[in-house]
């Protein structure tokens, strides 16, 4: 057998390593060659068919969730994510983007020194595009607060800061410690970037040590509650980068490990993640937001302790983990609508996340103003909802289309070095 141009001994039979359930997270098979040598190349990844377009259609429906909730009174946000369990989009994207790091930066022939350049040079590029978007918000709403008599346009969104005290709004907008409301998942990201050489150096050697690291985190975090502090006295950062890390790195974990995993295995994870899944629905009750269904928990709300979206908790680590284990499972990477025209606009999304985010979070500004001013109907916060998505989708598929190289192998077809855990 040929590995990109390299004889390498494999003895293994074909019927021998169909009959394996040898699968990564996302259900990526793997040769008998490549979990001999611990490498994935393009061929093992599915040379033969198009790139796994799953991991970009759920990053791309993350970010559309995102756009969605973050407009303040939308009811279109009673139907996403965060409704139906302890997780929302935010997970989503974290995790995934932990997933899509490890195969861009963990490939074989990138040494420490390599992935630490290439993931500095993305910090650095996430964190222009924050201050971007942060300057570019700030000043669309302070313009409709004039525009429209309407200082919550500023106040409830926490920019006053930059007319109260403009030096020290610049300085904390530079030092990632003034975040606004809406402005703070890119910082954390550029946090978690810095991070990451670390991380992927680690997972190279053994992947459980990684994580149980990873958790001791974790866990120092929550319970002495550390966070990075602002530069507002009393304030710390609303996503944790020491607790968001946890999902960061077993998100990446998941796309390095390489192991066979006996049918029956599969079966009993794939029960446990319903179940807990179930018991996530149960618990967060999302029929009691609809004036159409029945009322009542069956669960009361509280009942499980406190569910911090800053810190993480472990609830809502462990919905996002089983939900991506039940999607990894039940779908396969060659479903028929993700080449469909509409997917293909969700999946562009996730390929240009950055851009879409920053998009998103302007867009969304944009709808608050609209659904606050003008919109007096349901169709007409249709319409707002509707028009942002589409142009979020649009401007996806723009930038993928004029993109030199967009349609080469992307991350999920790079060799990439893996880990025997």
């Amino acid at each position: 057998m040929r590995v990109d141009g390299a004889q390498l001994p494999c003895t293994a039979s074909r019927a021998r390593l169909e009959s394996l359930a040898r699968a990564d997270f996302f259900g990526v098979t793997m040769d008998a060659c490549t979990q001999r040598t611990g490498f994935a190349t393009a061929h093992a990844l599915g040379r033969r068919g198009d790139r796994d377009k799953r991991i970009d259609f759920f990053r791309g429906l993350a970010l559309l969730f995102i756009f969605v909730d973050h407009i303040p009174g939308n009811a279109w946000a009673n139907y996403t994510l965060k409704n139906f369990g302890f997780c929302d989009a935010s997970e989503v994207f974290v995790f995934l983007s932990g997933y899509a790091a490890a195969l861009a930066y963990g490939r074989h022939g990138l040494n420490f020194e390599d992935v630490t350049a290439r993931a500095y040079r993305r910090a650095a590029t996430v964190y222009v595009w924050h201050i971007g978007v942060l300057i570019t918000s700030a000043l669309l709403l302070y313009a409709a607060a004039a525009a429209f008599a309407n200082p919550d346009y500023v106040r409830n969104i926490a920019f006053g800061r930059f007319s109260d005290d403009p030096s020290g709004a610049i300085l904390g907008t530079l030092l990632l410690t003034y975040q606004p409301n809406q402005m703070n998942i890119l910082p954390m990201y550029v946090v978690l970037l810095l991070w990451f050489p670390l991380i992927v150096a680690l997972l190279r050697k053994s992947v459980p040590a990684t994580i149980a690291l990873s958790a001791a985190v974790w866990a120092i975090a929550n319970y002495f509650q550390l966070n990075l502090p602002v530069n507002q006295t009393g304030e710390e950062w609303y996503f944790n980068p020491l607790t968001w890390q946890l999902l960061f790195t077993t998100g990446a974990a998941c796309a390095m490990v390489r192991r066979p995993i006996a049918p029956w295995v599969r079966g009993v994870c794939l029960g446990a993640a319903l179940a807990y899944l179930g018991f996530c629905v149960l618990y967060a009750a999302p029929w009691t937001l609809y004036s159409w269904a029945p009322d009542g928990r069956p669960l009361p709300y509280g009942s499980v302790g406190e569910i911090s979206k800053g810190y993480l908790s472990i609830w809502r680590y462990l919905n996002i983990l089983a939900l991506a284990y039940v999607v990894a499972e039940i779908l396969p990477r060659t479903a028929a609508f993700l080449s469909q025209g509409w997917s293909r606009a969700i999946v562009a999304c996730g390929q240009r996340s950055l851009q879409v985010f920053a998009l998103g979070t302007i867009l969304s500004f944009v709808g608050w103003i609209a659904l606050t001013q003008f919109a007096g109907s349901p169709a007409a916060e249709a319409a707002i909802n509707l028009a942002g998505l589409a142009v979020m989708g649009s401007a996806a598929v723009w930038l993928t289309a004029r993109t030199p190289g967009s349609h080469r192998a992307d991350p999920s077809q790079i060799q990439m070095q893996t880990t025997r855990a």
